[in-house]
């Protein structure tokens, strides 16, 4: 089987515009996570797969099985959302669905099926199929809910997905929530292990290893509230390595993760990414007057030049060392490769820290890139992880930032306590404190997120 992509999408109905009506802004970063999947799928030769799996925890389901959706042309709308206009009409595969079933029943995997015409009753799958379809056309699409099967069935049918040969191209799209209990006001209130449940799917994704998820236990994915669990544990399955990590944030108290997988015979060209590149390109032509200006990178990415972001721009020697680092907490120019240029050549030669960047050592030193999420107030700190979230602290005109996953900061205390002395602040008491998320892109290629 030729699985080409993977990816993992939150469905709440807000996030369409039309239901939103400006709501959806408060979960801006989501929005942003759904434009960098379309980016990255813009970015794939053929993305449009021959047919789509899509786990969806509001299809019916069977209990101890994964329940196919028989029904030969489903269909349904966002009337039950105030957007009835917003329609979509599949057509089921009948041929891949039959041997779908028979290579499932053959590894193990209980399967039931059931024809559901009306999709109207399934926002887990319409959501994501509308921002899907500004892609590409819709293409023949089976339905799926995995929430009968237990958590070791739902990654044992990610692994029995991996074999699956129907001579075509297909693509998994998993959708799901995460806790619906990160918040007081959220819909069923806070409880503690939301917030350790969402970590844990963060980490799980990124590191590409299962065991952060399959060690909670029951009562702390009962507890989150949660409806994703088994649709990210079977894109785990499939992927066998990390996801990488688009967007993740809870602004109604409902955590909502984008994820993006694709198999190494389908990525990109080893090779910097362009973040880093047209940081180093910037660094370059000021310390190397006549070298090809940044701009030559221009075709590189188109949404460099047309998206504004936040972000960090942080330079090493090759034995680890910070050799300089500058960023900005909301965008301040027009597009995010101005962000980066600048950002860049301020690290080299601003950073109040280091000595100015010498030609000299440009060949020593490696880029790197982060891009913030926009921050979101903590009003308690167990909301709080080192390893997933950066911080930002504020005291009337003084503020100071601090990065997540850095070497040696491993409690929230000592994150907290760095931030508030890189912006001289000296108590803690009526700070205000706020946190994000990054992606992280160094230039060996690789992405973290």
């Amino acid at each position: 089987m030729n699985w080409i992509w993977a990816a993992l999408m939150p469905h709440p109905p807000v996030l369409v515009p039309d239901i939103g009506q400006g709501r959806e802004q408060e979960a801006a970063t989501t929005l942003r996570g759904m434009e960098a999947l379309g980016d990255r799928l813009a970015a794939l030769p053929k993305s449009r797969p021959d047919f789509l799996l899509l786990l969806s925890p509001h299809q019916p389901s069977a209990r101890g099985a994964l329940l196919l959706n028989s029904a030969p042309s489903p269909e349904g709308d966002l009337g039950p959302f105030g957007a009835p206009h917003i329609r979509l009409a599949l057509t089921t595969p009948a041929a891949t669905l039959t041997a779908l079933v028979r290579h499932l029943g053959e590894l193990g995997i209980p399967v039931a099926s059931r024809a559901a015409s009306s999709l109207t009753p399934d926002h887990g799958s319409l959501v994501p199929l509308y921002f899907l379809s500004r892609s590409f056309a819709l293409p023949p699409v089976i339905l799926a809910s995995p929430i009968g099967l237990s958590s070791v069935q739902a990654l044992a049918l990610g692994k029995a997905l991996a074999s699956f040969d129907s001579g075509g191209r297909g693509a998994l799209l998993a959708s799901g929530d995460l806790s619906h209990r990160l918040k007081a006001e959220g819909p069923y209130g806070f409880h503690p292990d939301g917030v350790t449940f969402d970590a844990a799917v963060e980490e799980a994704l990124s590191r590409g290893n299962p065991a952060a998820l399959t060690a909670l236990s029951g009562s702390t994915a009962a507890n989150a509230g949660e409806c994703g669990l088994r649709s990210v544990l079977a894109l785990l399955g499939l992927a066998g390595g990390p996801v990488a990590v688009l967007s993740h944030e809870g602004p109604f108290g409902v955590g909502y993760c984008t994820a993006f997988w694709q198999p190494d015979s389908h990525a990109a060209p080893a090779g910097p990414h362009p973040y880093p590149a047209l940081a180093r390109a910037a660094v370059r032509h000021l310390l190397k007057p006549g070298t090809p200006p940044p701009d030559i990178l221009r075709e590189g990415d188109a949404s460099l030049w047309s998206t504004p972001k936040a972000c960090f721009v942080s330079i090493k020697t090759l034995n680890g060392g910070l050799r300089g680092c500058i960023g900005t907490i909301a965008p301040s120019r027009a597009s995010l490769a101005q962000e980066i240029r600048e950002n860049a050549i301020s690290a080299a030669i601003k950073d109040w820290r280091f000595r100015p960047m010498t030609a000299e050592e440009l060949d020593g030193v490696t880029f790197s890139v982060d891009i913030l999420s926009t921050p979101e107030p903590v009003e308690d700190v167990r909301k709080l992880d080192p390893s997933v979230y950066g911080v930002i602290v504020s005291k009337g005109n003084r503020r100071g930032l601090l990065l997540p996953d850095l070497p040696g900061v491993t409690t929230v205390d000592q994150q907290l306590r760095i931030a508030a002395d890189k912006g001289g602040i000296s108590n803690l008491a009526e700070a205000r404190i706020e946190r994000f998320t990054v992606e992280r892109y160094p230039e060996d290629g690789t992405k973290n997120g």
